[in-house]
């Protein structure tokens, strides 16, 4: 994979336009000028940037909004912002851009040798950037993290659940609906583990109560009607390892006592045996069933809960991440085109904008099977919108068909008060207009996001998420 050098240049000053481009001209690089700033949000979202070079403060630009539009849809692009030496003094957002680490200076006035020697620094921070990921990527390779594929907060701090809990010797509950990764984050903690044995899994729900107690812990030749040998279970061949116990909740009642005996002394005998095994298994289980209530209704053991609920993991849904859809459609068009020995393929932003407004039911897991699907059938380089499965195009269609026009917001309040303004203007992208509806709702509201909801007639929990998505959420007032 190579790194394409698109530079996109905004500048409202047609002279100083002109020097970038005679100076970068012949540079090798495909330039994107625009003076119109709108324009630039819309090419930051549709295209793809790999360095951004604009005035930090200008007539009608500002660096900061640019920044946060450039590092929302292109977090590794390099940026290299025109400016005074004494701005960089009394700026108060200085701060948040240096977080930014690809972000470079440009004094004016404008040198050409400068410029060319700041653009070969930048290149170079993204090489080095895509080396370190690379390298990164074939560790987690290893260790069982690069198939959590997502930069939202939830699979961020996931990951960092992994990282802390993987070299103990705590059993794991993972909760999470189908499709989630369940399987993956138990795998993902067994590789990070200190253990040198295997992950050996079991699904609980697919064995009567008989067969899943020989399953896990084996029987001796003659113990049923059938069994002309002996058999390890699953606990023996995890001995050393992990054993990962899909659907746990489904284990009958007697299952689950011997389980907990495991737990607790780390010793069983086969079915029809007498002999003690010894064994050390570490215990990573997963459920999409509420084992509270399954305690409270006599289904499940109140000690077996206590023992594997040391540490939980809750898996979000994929529409509470839709962030994650883009990444993990690159992820799973590169896989499915290397095992298909086709040539990799791309998905275009409208495609891509379709699948993170569909449902997913059917959470990652559908979502991979869907462009599993379309790279098989496809015979072109891109996928276009009319590639999708028509049960996703006709979900879209109708929920777009069916959303409620934005509400009206008025100017004054009951007490005859200014009442906050919708700073809506032609060339606006869809996804700052929407942010902006949504500040001035909570605005309205006083941050009361039951209402704002309402007001919206979407959900208070997509209130919720959308409003951290914008950055827009007031850490103190959560109601």
């Amino acid at each position: 994979m190579n790194i394409q050098n698109n530079v996109l240049i905004v500048d409202s000053d047609s002279r100083q336009r002109e020097i970038i481009c005679q100076t970068l001209d012949g540079e090798g690089l495909n330039l994107i000028v625009t003076s119109n700033v709108y324009q630039a949000f819309h090419l930051l979202e549709q295209e793809t940037i790999n360095i951004l070079i604009a005035p930090l403060k200008a007539q009608r630009i500002d660096g900061l909004t640019l920044l946060g539009a450039a590092t929302r849809h292109h977090p590794d692009i390099g940026i290299i912002f025109i400016t005074a030496p004494n701005v960089l003094e009394t700026d108060i957002g200085i701060k948040a851009m240096l977080a930014h680490d690809g972000t470079f200076f440009l004094y004016k006035p404008l040198n050409p040798v400068h410029l060319k020697a700041l653009l070969q620094k930048t290149l170079l921070h993204q090489r080095l950037t895509f080396e370190n990921r690379k390298l990164r990527s074939q560790i987690d390779e290893k260790e069982g993290l690069c198939r959590l594929t997502g930069k939202s907060p939830q699979l961020i701090q996931i990951r960092e659940m992994i990282t802390q809990i993987a070299p103990t010797r705590a059993t794991v509950m993972i909760y999470g609906a189908r499709g989630t990764g369940k399987e993956l984050v138990a795998r993902a903690i067994h590789h990070r583990s200190l253990r040198k044995g295997d992950l050996i899994a079991f699904n609980c729900a697919t064995l009567n109560e008989n067969l899943a107690e020989s399953e896990l812990f084996g029987h001796e030749r003659g113990a049923f009607s059938g069994a002309y040998y002996q058999r390890k279970g699953r606990f023996e061949l995890a001995n050393g390892g992990t054993l990962f116990l899909d659907e746990v909740s489904q284990l009958s009642l007697s299952n689950q006592a011997r389980l907990l005996r495991v737990l607790e002394e780390r010793e069983f005998e086969r079915v029809g045996g007498d002999k003690t095994i010894q064994v050390d298994v570490r215990i990573i289980c997963a459920t999409n069933h509420d084992l509270e209530a399954a305690c409270n209704n006599g289904q499940f053991l109140p000690d077996l809960y206590d023992r594997l609920n040391v540490v939980s993991i809750n898996l979000p849904l994929l529409n509470e991440r839709v962030e994650d859809i883009p990444l993990l459609v690159n992820d799973f068009l590169e896989e499915f085109c290397r095992e298909n020995s086709k040539t990799l393929k791309s998905l275009t932003p409208e495609a891509v904008r379709t699948l993170m407004k569909y449902s997913w039911h059917g959470n990652v897991r559908e979502l991979k099977n869907c462009i599993e699907g379309l790279v098989v059938m496809s015979t072109e380089q891109t996928l276009q919108l009319n590639d999708l499965p028509d049960r996703i195009l006709k979900e879209v269609e109708e929920m777009h068909s069916t959303l409620p026009s934005a509400p009206t917001l008025h100017n004054t309040d009951s007490a005859g008060n200014d009442g906050p303004l919708l700073n809506v203007s032609v060339g606006m992208s869809l996804e700052d207009i929407n942010r902006e509806v949504l500040r001035a709702t909570l605005e309205y509201t006083e941050n009361n996001k039951a209402k704002a909801a309402k007001i919206l007639e979407i959900s208070r929990r997509t209130i919720q998420r959308k409003a951290k998505e914008y950055g827009l959420c007031d850490e103190e007032t959560e109601n």
